[in-house]
């Protein structure tokens, strides 16, 4: 059943140049804020010990940035620990963005994004990430707030996938929530909205990902 359960198998993320994987980053979490608290320092003070700016460094604590290795440097040189103190292994997946209306994606932070994590479904992956449902925009499917995952994604759109719920990565970047079905056009199709959200018509699907799991917050 929708929401406590597998909805489908994913297949695996098919690697080209172009695609960036989302998630496996986001497996681990940054302890900068604890580091600081546990010394009792300020964010000015770190943030000078670190070469950088008190804004800069609030941003790396609540994750709006990503700790790159060049920044775990810095931090482990200013707190004067192994780099590895820096980060903490997650059994979750990250939290990478919003569903609007008519079930549009708006991704959080860089690439990699999402800061905040969320229970590892059954068939989870390293490349398995969760996007959060606002409002109505997906009436019939999920509810507010509640959490779609889906796992790495692949080039085009499988014909196995068709009439099921995926993520779809459209050439001009746009990403949605949909049910896919063939259009009229050879290679073009339907995008399929729940609720009064009118389809998308003879669309190219750049990359797509299978959804995975549905589940209640």
């Amino acid at each position: 059943m929708m929401g406590t359960t597998s909805i489908g198998k994913c297949a695996h993320l098919v690697l080209v140049t172009a695609a960036p994987r989302l998630g496996t980053k986001c497996l681990m979490a940054n302890n900068l804020s604890k580091l600081r608290n546990d010394r009792g320092w300020s964010q000015e003070f770190l943030a000078e010990r670190m070469g950088t700016t008190r804004n800069q460094l609030a941003k790396l604590e609540g994750g709006a940035r990503r700790l790159s290795n060049v920044w775990i440097e810095r931090a482990a040189r200013a707190f004067g620990v192994d780099p590895g103190a820096l980060v903490t292994s997650m059994e979750g997946v990250p939290i990478v963005g919003d569903v609007g209306a008519g079930g549009r994606i708006t991704y959080n932070g860089e690439e990699q994004g999402g800061h905040e994590m969320a229970d590892r479904p059954p068939e989870a992956s390293e490349g398995t990430v969760a996007v959060r449902v606002q409002g109505d925009s997906m009436p019939g499917v999920a509810e507010d707030n509640w959490l779609i995952y889906y796992d790495e994604r692949v080039r085009g759109f499988p014909d196995d996938w068709l009439g099921k719920v995926c993520v779809v990565w459209l050439p001009d970047d746009r990403v949605f929530v949909k049910r896919v079905f063939k259009g009229r056009d050879p290679g073009a199709f339907d995008l399929v909205s729940t609720g009064s959200y009118a389809p998308l018509r003879d669309e190219e699907i750049a990359w797509s990902a299978r959804v995975i799991w549905i589940k209640p917050r």
